[in-house]
């Protein structure tokens, strides 16, 4: 992996300097956020429970955050999970959070091989490295929790690489590794690899594969999203088709297309649900991924290519989260724009004004994540990104509360927690996300975060019914945390 060092004896201390800066911002950005019960139950809660299930030999069953019991499998078709799962003994609840910021190291890492296996020079293989960790994608990746599509981003300039460097058995491994992240992926990486296969970047004796792979991703994920995560669930459907414009399913799709072309075709600018500051959302999210590189996708016409099943899964779905900036939704842009700008750099401009565009690039994706970390339309608790302000690494109460009431719950006790607690719980046979308690044996509240998935009023509500109710006693009531135990 390290092989990058020996390229260039003089240029080495360049990319591990920029490794280690991006390194430590990084995880600047992601465990304090955590330490500070910043993370929750959707998506790190959910995700480290299951691993500690996995561990032990079983399967989740959803009921952490569903009423009704299905395989977890239903719901995301993350094979990550049982992969990681021994690293809760080692980790715990951290575990996922360190995943995936050496992830992204490890990606950057590939990514620059990637550059100069194509001829790029050093300089324009550390800008393209540069690009991919500065992007504002990234950063909204980090902040946000933990979801097994970074990780799968992150393989992505590996199996390009052993694309290039004609090694078919690793491609192919690594090509699966990035399908097995999550049951859309073959929707993204299937067309990339065929798009690939055409690239005259890539050798000959490899294109054929490429476009094999590319088309046996793309059944994957018919497969598993059409077929088998419906046998799974509950209710017999895929949960997360919610793609309205596009029909009920993806057998609607083609004739979409076919019947309101043009209709289908706006949505990917225009707020086709009828939110609030709808568009605005969509707008925002094209201007700053077109500042931060994405110009490049453009001008490279088959870089563009790769990125158009990202940009549809995103601006088609009907929630409006996902048309916005935060988030994980536009982690996956990363590493093409982090080959694009280089090989554009490389093609379009001499020498004498690779270096101005090259700083214009760098100034324009800074420029972007500092907007983003400080005045987006899309809403997100800024807390958790600005690096650079004393809030991000402090909590406006006394966690020490919170923590000694954590303490007085059983390792091997069922417990029903609220979302900032339930990460830190995860660690155990049954835990529910509040307000499903079940047969919970305590309940562990924190009044001054948000109520989610309750509003505030039924979240006051069943807390009173609970302080009522003599089932329960109360072992802590402060302002910071409530703790019950059931008689």
């Amino acid at each position: 992996m390290f092989a990058w060092m020996r390229t260039d004896g003089r240029t080495w201390a360049r990319p591990l300097a920029l490794l280690c800066f991006f390194g430590v911002v990084l995880a600047l950005v992601s465990f304090p956020n955590h330490a500070l019960f910043r993370t929750y139950a959707l998506d790190l809660g959910l995700y480290t429970h299951a691993m500690w299930h996995y561990a032990h030999g079983r399967v989740h069953d959803s009921t952490l955050f569903l009423e009704s019991a299905q395989p977890i499998l239903s719901d995301h078709f993350d094979l990550y999970l049982p992969l990681f799962s021994p690293l809760v003994f080692l980790f715990g609840s951290w575990s996922l959070l360190i995943v995936q910021w050496l992830a992204v190291i490890i990606g950057a890492i590939g990514l620059r091989r990637v550059l100069q296996r194509i001829g790029m020079t050093p300089a324009l293989a550390d800008v393209g490295m540069t690009m991919m960790l500065l992007f504002f994608g990234v950063f909204a990746a980090m902040a946000f929790d933990y979801h097994s599509n970074v990780v799968a981003t992150m393989v992505l300039p590996w199996f390009i690489l052993a694309m290039l460097n004609i090694r078919r058995v690793w491609a192919v491994m690594l090509f699966l590794i990035i399908l097995i992240g999550k049951e859309n992926m073959g929707f993204w990486v299937g067309p990339l690899a065929i798009v690939l296969g055409t690239s005259p970047l890539v050798p000959r004796e490899m294109r054929r594969t490429s476009i094999l792979l590319g088309v046996s991703g793309i059944l994957w994920s018919v497969v598993v999203v059409g077929w088998l995560m419906p046998k799974l669930s509950s209710t017999a459907e895929y949960a997360h088709f919610d793609y309205s414009i596009l029909g009920a399913g993806l057998s609607d799709v083609p004739r979409a297309f076919w019947e309101r072309p043009l209709e289908v075709l706006a949505a990917l600018f225009i707020d086709h649900k009828g939110v609030p500051s709808g568009t605005a959302l969509k707008v925002e999210f094209w201007v700053m991924m077109l500042l931060a590189g994405g110009w490049a996708l453009i001008v490279w016409p088959r870089g563009g290519l790769m990125a158009l099943p990202l940009i549809a899964q995103k601006m088609f779905h009907d929630d409006p989260g996902k048309w916005s900036v935060v988030a994980h939704y536009g982690v996956e842009f990363a590493p093409l724009i982090g080959i694009a700008v280089p090989v554009v750099l490389a093609r379009r401009y001499s020498a004498r004004w690779q270096r101005a565009m090259i700083w214009i690039s760098l100034a324009l994706s800074l420029a972007v994540t500092i907007h983003f970390m400080d005045m987006t339309i899309a809403y997100h608790d800024r807390s958790r990104i600005r690096i650079y302000q004393p809030i991000h690494y402090r909590k406006s109460y006394d966690l020490e509360v919170v923590r000694s009431a954590i303490a007085l719950i059983p390792r091997d006790a069922s417990v029903s927690a609220q979302s900032p607690a339930v990460p830190h719980l995860a660690l155990r046979d049954t835990l529910h996300q509040f307000p499903i308690i079940k047969e919970a044996a305590y309940v562990l509240l924190m009044p001054l975060e948000s109520p989610y998935p309750l509003d505030t009023s039924s979240y006051r509500t069943k807390v009173a019914e609970l302080l009522e109710d003599p089932q329960w006693r109360v072992l802590m009531h402060q302002e910071e945390v409530i703790l019950l135990r059931r008689e």
